[in-house]
């Protein structure tokens, strides 16, 4: 079961892996990270970014310093031992394609007790390293939880995998943080209705000029 609030241990435990990711990623992939300290440190956050590889959930939650939740593909929870293991760091199902209900209420509850969310608003990976067009749901959940969004780009992720070869890649990986989409200053000039559509596009605009500076 998803725990929407931590003890001391498990945050204490979440620091000490997070610590020892970020070494193994910087000894292998050389992970260049810029900006990545305009995260706020404490309260309510999304973080969104591009989405490239089954890895990218993994070096945002090692390099940025927050406890953060992500969606994952409901596929994953067919397996008892996958299922509680990405549950224990703080994932919870998805269905794609469609409209999720439980996914957005459980979206809500993480915010609500202050927490960080991390979406990846083209829904799927790029695995070509194009940006494409952000879903909807991204502005939906921003706008009716009041929560502020952090954009993220990611580069080198695709490359760790190359099909058709049968073997790992060692890419630079970098990671670069844009300006905090202020969602109530949305909010107040636009209303709920249009503020969805802003905020996503404001969003995928940032993404795309973080990205442009990386790639």
């Amino acid at each position: 079961m998803l725990k929407t609030k931590h003890g001391k241990f498990y945050l204490f435990f979440y620091k000490a892996v997070q610590f020892f990711l970020r070494v193994i990623f910087r000894i292998l992939y050389r992970v260049k990270t810029i900006d990545i300290n305009k995260a706020p440190l404490k309260g309510k956050l999304i973080i969104c970014s591009n989405h490239m590889s089954y890895v990218d959930p993994v070096v945002i939650g090692a390099f940025i310093p927050r406890c953060i939740y992500f969606m994952a593909k409901k596929e994953l929870y067919g397996n008892k031992f996958v299922a509680n293991l990405v549950t224990f760091f703080n994932a919870f199902p998805v269905k794609r394609n469609s409209f999720d209900r439980q996914a957005f209420e459980t979206s809500f509850k993480v915010l609500e007790n202050g927490n960080t969310l991390g979406l990846f608003p083209e829904g799927t990976r790029s695995t070509d390293g194009i940006l494409r067009e952000g879903k909807k749901g991204i502005g939906f959940i921003s706008v009716f939880s009041r929560t502020s969004i952090l954009p993220v780009a990611l580069s080198g992720t695709n490359k760790i995998i190359q099909k058709p070869h049968k073997r790992l890649f060692f890419p630079e990986i970098k990671i670069i943080a844009g300006d905090l989409i202020n969602v109530e200053e949305i909010l107040k000039k636009y209303g709920k209705k249009k503020a969805i559509d802003e905020v996503l596009n404001r969003l995928m605009e940032e993404i795309g000029k973080i990205y442009a500076k990386i790639k």
